[in-house]
């Protein structure tokens, strides 16, 4: 690495030393932010764990109406985006369950999050697909987790409130609840409200 940075022009002499250590340093603490990055699980590995006994595990594209864009931004302090993929297991015409990724921001990176739900749209389980924060992995424990089980769309989600927090882990866990309860208002509106969905 520092031979690559002695290649690129810089000031003259001391200087350019200086300038060159600097640039150093700078992709120093950039590759060991991003080595930080920790996958646990990958979509396809959830999926087939959650859903093993179903025979068909397919998914839709929606996007949010305004107006359940707006409703799901009151209710968690946080902007959906524009389109999510909701994935729904079936066996034959039964559906068992429903699933959502998303991600939601920590302190500082972006945490990459499986909300899994029954048909009834309550959360059955929680998991942590993808930690990038250098403090705050905490919220991985099943203890913590567990708190999401059994809530559905009218259920608080609200850290510190109606989710207890990880001490040293508070915006991750606010993080995790805010992340839960748009996947659960999403899971609902798709299960009682389709034509409030573009779907595309």
């Amino acid at each position: 690495m520092k031979t690559v940075f002695m290649k690129h022009r810089g000031p003259r002499g001391t200087h350019g030393l200086v300038y060159g250590l600097f640039v150093s340093a700078l992709l120093t603490a950039s590759v060991a932010s991003v080595a930080r990055a920790e996958t646990f699980f990958t979509l396809r590995e959830l999926l087939g764990s959650h859903f093993h006994d179903s025979t068909q595990v397919g998914y839709e594209r929606v996007h949010p109406a305004a107006d359940v864009r707006a409703a799901i931004q009151r209710r968690t302090g946080s902007a959906p985006k524009d389109e999510y993929v909701v994935y729904v297991a079936r066996s034959g015409e039964h559906v068992d369950g429903y699933a959502l990724f998303d991600q939601e921001r920590g302190q500082h990176e972006l945490i990459d999050i499986a909300t899994f739900f029954d048909a009834q749209g309550q959360v059955t389980d929680v998991e942590v697909m993808t930690y990038r924060e250098a403090y705050g992995e905490a919220i991985r424990s099943t203890r913590f987790r567990q708190q999401f089980v059994g809530r559905d769309a009218s259920s608080g989600f609200a850290a510190g409130r109606d989710v207890d927090i990880i001490s040293g882990a508070t915006l991750s866990s606010g993080a995790m609840a805010r992340a839960v309860a748009r996947a659960a208002l999403l899971v609902d509106v798709a299960r009682h409200q389709p034509d409030t969905l573009a779907h595309r």
